[in-house]
């Protein structure tokens, strides 16, 4: 009977865990709320139960649930690890490196707690810590993952010692270690089709039953996590943070009018879709979007940075929706992009070339799209953003239709998860520290700024930004 109970637990356990992986976890808790009350101290049902809770937006269980774990196993460095890692997600920092200390006591050597411990609060170059990252660099036996995960910690470090020289090899060595590839020809294919797109008269879907949503676009490292933390400061702004619903119901919309008409590019539904089949994809998007229901706000984010290239398709499926695009100038994106751990999240991230014709492949599309989407469309300056918040952000919410609420200039009291990169920033108050800090990489980034287009682009980006910030649109004319 035991044995026969212990499997039915085990089986249980893998089911929920298959859930997990598939994105289903309110029907995962279903399985293991019922295997926690069974056995409180499973390790893998109490890590596998906080997943799950986190994923909701729960944090605060999670965290209870990890705290559980790790005092009930003290010896477990993992279990410290994550805790650590989830307390800094619910904007504990004090928590978060107390945990990763604690991790660190047990296993000194392991390269990913020294590497997140060090995002949170980057170790003194003459340190312990550091020395022993370096010297996971130059082991040759280290595996790549440690050395890359080592040589970014030390990026940070060497930055935030006064060494952009040594700082700026690091990250070079890091992603030069990193195995990408960027495909030039694809984004230029995806670009090139959406400007040939013509929406004449093509098919809308209804939005009569839909939330409002707001798409906050961008490339990464732009603002977006900022602007979305300000933003569900305001009591009738919800947000489903990096949702993958939007891109997800692309393709199967391509999928679907693949199928149907033999053709297999970017637009290839555009005007042939009738409003009934883009009720039913608007319906899948929603689904994707709200797994666990939909929410009582007025307001609903959804902030994918990349999303920018789907506007036109979500323009289509959600007629009331709202768009927003954040500019930061593009050397200060580039690098910030350059020197974070994307893996292989942002294939393009790894080489400043890439970064680069992304970058116009981007602003190229947002230029259409300005003129497509016409008011929908937002284009938020950075650093207005950042140099006048209040004036800025009235404007924003305007744009969503929505009144001034003071508490949007306070994203630091914001208690919602955050597990984008700039989980720590977002914790600040509004401050101009993201401004210009390609100066001390200039000669660096030649690369990038060549890619660009050299200073003529720039230039030309900056006009851009001038006009954003007084007109919330690249080209006033265009709104």
């Amino acid at each position: 009977m035991h044995n026969t109970s212990a499997q039915h637990g085990a089986g249980a356990l893998e089911t929920a865990s298959e859930l997990a992986k598939a994105g289903k976890y309110g029907k995962a808790l279903q399985l293991l709320l019922v295997l926690l009350r069974q056995d409180p101290s499973n390790v893998r049902v109490l890590d596998l139960t906080a997943t799950c809770y986190l994923e909701i937006g729960d944090s605060q269980t999670a965290v209870r649930l990890l705290e559980l774990l790790a005092d009930s196993n003290p010896a477990l460095p993992q279990a410290w690890g994550k805790l650590a890692a989830v307390r800094a997600t619910s904007g504990d920092k004090a928590g978060a490196v107390q945990a990763f200390e604690q991790a660190l006591s047990l296993a000194p050597g392991d390269v990913g707690l020294l590497a997140a411990r060090n995002r949170l609060e980057p170790f003194a170059s003459d340190s312990s810590a550091a020395a022993r990252l370096r010297a996971a660099v130059q082991n040759t036996g280290a595996s790549q993952r440690d050395r890359i995960l080592s040589h970014f910690a030390l990026g940070v470090i060497e930055d935030r010692a006064g060494a952009p020289a040594t700082a700026f090899d690091h990250y070079a060595q890091a992603n030069a270690l990193t195995e990408t590839g960027y495909d030039h020809a694809f984004q230029d294919a995806r670009l090139h089709a959406q400007l040939a797109a013509d929406w004449t008269g093509a098919a809308c879907g209804e939005a009569a039953d839909a939330p409002r949503m707001l798409f906050v676009t961008g490339l990464p490292r732009s603002g977006t996590t900022l602007l979305e933390t300000c933003l569900t400061r305001h009591s009738q702004i919800d947000s489903i943070g990096e949702s993958e619903a939007l891109s997800k119901t692309a393709a199967a919309v391509r999928r679907y009018a693949a199928g149907r008409y033999g053709d297999t590019g970017w637009w290839n539904w555009l005007g042939r879709l009738s409003g009934e089949e883009l009720e039913q994809f608007r319906t899948l998007f929603l689904h994707n979007a709200f797994p666990l229901g939909r929410p009582d706000a007025a307001v609903v984010v959804d902030k994918m940075p990349l999303n920018c290239f789907e506007m036109g398709l979500a323009h289509f499926l959600l007629p009331n929706a709202r768009f927003l695009f954040l500019s930061r100038h593009p050397l200060d994106a580039g690098l910030s992009i350059f020197t974070m751990n994307f893996g292989a999240g942002h294939r393009y991230s790894s080489r400043l070339e890439w970064i680069g014709h992304m970058t116009r492949c981007v602003y190229g599309s947002l230029l259409d799209y300005q003129a497509k989407l016409g008011e929908t469309l937002r284009v938020q300056s950075f650093e207005a953003l950042v140099t006048g918040p209040e004036a800025q952000i009235r404007s924003v919410l305007q744009h969503a239709g929505l009144e001034w609420e003071e508490d949007c200039l306070s994203p630091e009291q914001n208690t919602r998860a955050v597990r984008t990169a700039s989980l720590m920033q977002v914790r600040d108050s509004i401050n101009t520290a993201g401004l210009e800090k390609w100066r001390r990489y200039e000669a660096q980034l030649e690369p990038l700024k060549e890619a660009l287009g050299g200073q003529a682009w720039i230039d030309q980006w900056q006009q851009w930004d001038r006009n954003a910030a007084k007109t919330g649109s690249l080209v006033p004319d265009a709104a």
